[in-house]
């Protein structure tokens, strides 16, 4: 059974009270950028979205290239080559054309480009929902190494494009989902680039160090949310990566959540607890 917003374990918690006034000039004042994950787009994103919007905030749900038809084959032959610096590239682009810097909510691998652009000091707040894992951050679950190795059984998959089926899917992400709404999310998901999933899980044999992230220059407050389910990025995991986060880290384990916990039943706990943080 998914628990309610306040028995979200926090390591860190923070209580503060602040004026409505002051909630409104922070919502006015503020953009939010939502970046999506691997093999996805900006609709797994669009409960957040709407959410944010009701808030009163401007949002937007920028997809990285080639990702804007997941069924075209000319987007899939596009995709083949494509780094995870690409997508860097493409929201950093983004985010510089706002009126002031946004707040970035990344799911997954979003999470990784979140924290890339926050290093660029292009960035007021950052929030981390299952974030990937990036260089130097080694797996700290069977069910992770298991993950790693399905990739290779694929393959010289680094050259071409790939979408897992659907029951490691199911296993690895989807697994708080109910078997009709697992069945929907996996046929909206579209094949992705073999290198950006070599850069992001077998980091080690990555000579560019792509997802490596310079957290010295992170100075802006992040929000990580870890699914207690997630067997893709496990909070045992999110927990190596919050060590190496600033200060100004706070990591909340959601039990009872999965890995796309922006699509699971009670995802509106997760939206309120991120509208709390952020106005505190």
């Amino acid at each position: 059974m998914l628990l309610e917003l306040n028995q979200l374990k926090a390591i860190s918690p923070t209580t503060k009270t602040i004026s409505a006034h002051s909630i409104r000039r922070i919502i006015i004042d503020t953009s939010i950028v939502l970046i999506h994950g691997t093999n996805a787009g900006s609709w797994t994103m669009e409960n957040f979205h709407r959410y944010f919007v009701q808030k009163g905030f401007s949002c937007h749900s920028p997809v990285y290239r080639h990702h804007e038809n997941p069924k075209s084959e000319a987007a899939h032959r596009l995709l083949i080559g494509t780094s995870i610096a690409d997508y860097v590239e493409d929201i950093a682009k983004f985010v510089k054309h706002l009126n002031s810097k946004p707040i970035l909510i990344g799911h997954s691998l979003g999470g990784v480009i979140a924290q890339k652009i926050a290093s660029m000091d292009l960035a007021q707040k950052i929030i981390l929902l299952n974030g990937s894992t990036n260089w130097g951050i080694p797996p700290t679950t069977s069910q992770e190494c298991d993950l790693g190795k399905m990739f290779m059984a694929s393959g010289k998959f680094w050259e071409d494009i790939l979408l897992p089926d659907f029951e490691t899917m199911v296993k690895f992400g989807l697994n708080k989902l109910n078997l009709s709404d697992q069945h929907l999310v996996f046929n909206r998901l579209g094949p992705e680039s073999g290198r950006v999933l070599f850069e992001l899980f077998f980091w080690i044999f990555d000579e560019n160090k792509t997802t490596k992230i310079d957290y010295e220059k992170i100075k802006c407050p992040i929000l990580m949310i870890s699914g207690s389910e997630d067997l893709a990025i496990p909070p045992s995991t999110a927990q190596l990566i919050a060590k190496k986060c600033n200060s100004q880290t706070t990591l909340h384990i959601a039990e009872g959540y999965g890995h796309y916990l922006m699509l699971e039943p009670k995802w509106m706990n997760i939206a309120k607890f991120c509208y709390r943080w952020i106005t505190e």
